[in-house]
């Protein structure tokens, strides 16, 4: 029984160090690689919708490419494949960085090979080595120790970049690059028989278990999370335009992160009180939004910026505990790979729906459309909280 704990244990620290890396570098990617291409493109809608069109729908692809090399080999080896492909990303944008203008879009390909590969084994191996309330435990765990990361990290970067070179950045997230594929070394996985993707058989599965509705019901609220990816892309723009630094944009990532570590720790601690930390989360980027309708300005960007990434995070919580456990309704049978890509189907819909509505709006680059696309947006997100706890509430005994 020790020995078991043990091996549990380091995979579940295996997989928070590499989270974490993967994490770091996901925040040069999609804040200050975006702030990049959004200054060096003029200042280009476009150039973020198409990054952002590339990115999304490589990430889905490639979840389903990944999918099914987990089902037939180690899912370790593509969770240690997507960390080297990172890495040659960097390696890339370190040599390329002053032709950004026009390799961005082979950029945000590769980005997405990344992300889907990713994320498609290290939401199979968390479904596979969590369990109960363990996952909340493991997902709040994660978020505490991300916030303190994306504490130091944001405005860090930043200021290198505006004293620095940004390519000084790059070598930095290079090297947490090589520590995420050792990270990986510390997870141990129990060879399976090597099986084909069965997607037809998992909808068959839930059709006969009589879950096919809600299955269908949490698609379409995760579709909405999807859709809320532009808003830091958006968000992230109208900073650059609004304060016109790097610096800028890292200081402000870091002290929202400040309320996302002290919101976070809270909620985890609320017990009975959840339900109101719950209720404020939906709220204040709603009321975030509605001050930017109102007057873009530094003070109601920053506000913004602030209210949205302090409390996602408590509603990310939820809904990543709801999908792994709707994949771990399938845990011992042949379908945790087949849960985790349909609703990773959900999430690329949604995003590419918006991402191309970024190209639309880029092309006429009027503000007021841009925020009216941003309005939007977090109304679809605030709806996306409210429908996933109804959800939770609905099938609190059948989360599938």
């Amino acid at each position: 029984m020790s020995n078991a704990k043990s091996k549990y244990s380091s995979n579940m620290i295996g997989l928070l160090l590499v989270n974490l890396c993967f994490g770091v570098t996901a925040i040069f990617i999609n804040t200050f690689l975006l702030a990049q291409i959004f200054v060096m493109t003029g200042e280009s809608f476009i150039a973020l919708g198409r990054f952002s069109l590339l990115n999304f729908s490589f990430v889905f692809i490639f979840h389903v490419i990944g999918g099914m090399l987990c089902k037939r080999f180690n899912p370790i080896w593509v969770t240690r494949f997507s960390a080297v492909l990172a890495c040659l990303l960097l390696i890339l944008i370190m040599l390329l960085h002053e032709q950004l203008i026009y390799y961005y879009v082979v950029f945000g390909l590769l980005w997405g090979c990344v992300v889907g590969l990713y994320f498609c084994a290290y939401q199979f191996l968390v479904s596979k080595k969590s369990e109960g309330e363990s996952t909340l435990s493991y997902i709040s765990l994660y978020v505490s120790i991300a916030s303190i990361v994306r504490l130091i990290f944001p405005v860090t970067f930043g200021a290198i970049i505006h004293y620095g070179d940004f390519i000084i950045t790059s070598s930095i997230i290079l090297f947490i690059g090589i520590l995420q594929i050792l990270a990986t070394l510390l997870i141990k996985h129990d060879p399976e028989k090597s099986r084909k993707l069965n997607i037809r058989g998992y909808f068959k599965a839930i059709k006969e278990a009589k879950h096919l509705k809600q299955g269908i019901q949490l698609w379409f609220v995760i579709s909405l999370t999807g859709f809320a990816d532009t808003i830091i892309i958006i968000t992230t723009a109208l900073v650059m335009i609004t304060f016109g630094t790097s610096l800028s944009l890292g200081i402000l990532t870091s002290v929202s992160y400040v309320f996302v570590m002290i919101i976070s720790r809270l909620y985890k601690k609320a017990g009975s009180l959840r339900k109101y930390f719950y209720g404020v989360a939906v709220a204040l980027p709603l009321l975030g939004v509605s001050l930017l309708l109102w007057s873009v300005s530094l003070f109601s960007v920053a506000l913004f910026m602030g209210f949205y990434l302090s409390t996602r995070n408590i509603i990310f919580m939820e809904e990543e505990t709801t999908r792994l456990n709707a994949a771990k309704y399938w845990n011992g049978s042949d379908f945790i790979m087949e849960s985790n890509l349909f609703y990773e189907a959900a999430l690329a819909f949604g995003a590419i729906v918006s991402a191309v509505l970024v190209i639309v709006i880029g092309t006429f680059y009027i503000q007021w459309l841009v925020i009216s696309l941003l309005a939007a947006v977090v109304f679809a997100f605030a709806l996306h909280g409210v429908l996933l706890k109804r959800w939770q509430y609905i099938n609190a005994r059948n989360q599938i």
